[in-house]
C-alpha cells in the first residue's frame, strides 16, 4: 500500500531506470528522515547510481520547486563522494535510507560508479534554479544531475504508456581519427 508520492517515485523508476516493477519498489527508501532520498538503484552493468527526489503535486505543473529543495538534493553529489560529508549526512538518517545510501557510498567512492541524481516532480522547476544545481553538481566530477519537470513527466508518461519504458539510454562514445577515419565533427 503505497502513498501517491511513493508511486510516483515507483513509477519514475520503472519509466526511466529500471525494466522491471520490483526492481522499481525495491528501490524505494522514502519516510522519515530520508534526507532527499526517495529512491536508490544501483546498476552493476552500467556502473551506475541511481539517486532519485521525487515532488508529486496533485496538479500538472501548478507548483515551483523550492530552491533549499533541489539544491540540498544537489549537494548528495558531494556528500555521496567525500568520507567525511558521508559520515556526517549519513547521522539520523532512516535505517532503510542508510543501508542503501551506504551501498552507493561505497560504489562511488571506491569502484568508480557514476552518481545520476534525479529530481523528479510534477510541479515547476525555474531555469535559473535548474542552472544552479548543475553549477553544485559540476563540483563533484563523478555526478550529474537530471530534472525532470511536470512537461517531461508527461513527456516520459507517453513513452511508457507506449512501451518505451525505460528509455534507451544515450551513448557516449569516442572517436579516433587514422586508418582511413577522418573526424569531421560531431
Amino acid at each position: 500500500n503505497l502513498k501517491d508520492d511513493e508511486l510516483f517515485v515507483a513509477w519514475f523508476m520503472r519509466s526511466y531506470v529500471t525494466d522491471t516493477e520490483s526492481e522499481a519498489i525495491a528501490s524505494l527508501v522514502g519516510g522519515p528522515k530520508d534526507k532527499s532520498l526517495d529512491a536508490i538503484y544501483i546498476d552493476e552493468a552500467a556502473k551506475k547510481v541511481y539517486v532519485v527526489q521525487g515532488k508529486y503535486h496533485q496538479k500538472l505543473d501548478s507548483a515551483s520547486e523550492k530552491r533549499n529543495d533541489v539544491l540540498a538534493f544537489s549537494d548528495l553529489a558531494n556528500v555521496l563522494s567525500n568520507v567525511d560529508a558521508f559520515k556526517t549526512y549519513k547521522k539520523d538518517l532512516s535505517q532503510a535510507a542508510a543501508g542503501k545510501a551506504e551501498e552507493a557510498y561505497k560504489r562511488i567512492s571506491s569502484r568508480g560508479y557514476r552518481l545520476q541524481l534525479c529530481y523528479v516532480t510534477t510541479g515547476k522547476a525555474s531555469t535559473q534554479l535548474v542552472n544552479e544545481a548543475n553549477s553544485v553538481v559540476r563540483k563533484a566530477s563523478c555526478a550529474d544531475i537530471d530534472i525532470i519537470d511536470g512537461k517531461r513527466v508527461l513527456r516520459l508518461l507517453s513513452d511508457y504508456l507506449d512501451g518505451v519504458a525505460p528509455p534507451v539510454p544515450l551513448l557516449e562514445m569516442e572517436l579516433e581519427s587514422g586508418h582511413g577515419v577522418n573526424l569531421r565533427g560531431v
